[in-house]
């Protein structure tokens, strides 16, 4: 399964088909004015907020570890 910057770009883009949703719809479900906003993620271009990846993961019935790969960082106090 192929990670591009912490995304998993080939479920993105599975399951967005499997809910018939263009480019467009997304990322206007998302917030965003134009569909390249959405297509730079689905791409693995860019890695979105986790809030960003919230919504997406809801928008598409999945979990968010479906979807991206989170590298969660100890700091130490």
């Amino acid at each position: 399964m192929k990670d591009n910057n912490g995304v998993f770009t080939e479920r993105l883009k599975k399951e967005r088909e499997v809910n018939q949703l263009t480019l467009r719809q997304m990322a206007r479900l998302l917030g965003y004015n134009s569909p390249s906003s959405y297509m730079y993620i689905e791409r693995g271009e860019i890695q979105p907020s986790i809030e960003k990846m919230n919504k997406i993961s809801y928008i598409l019935k999945k979990p968010v570890n479906y979807f991206f790969k989170l590298n969660i960082q100890e700091t130490q106090i």
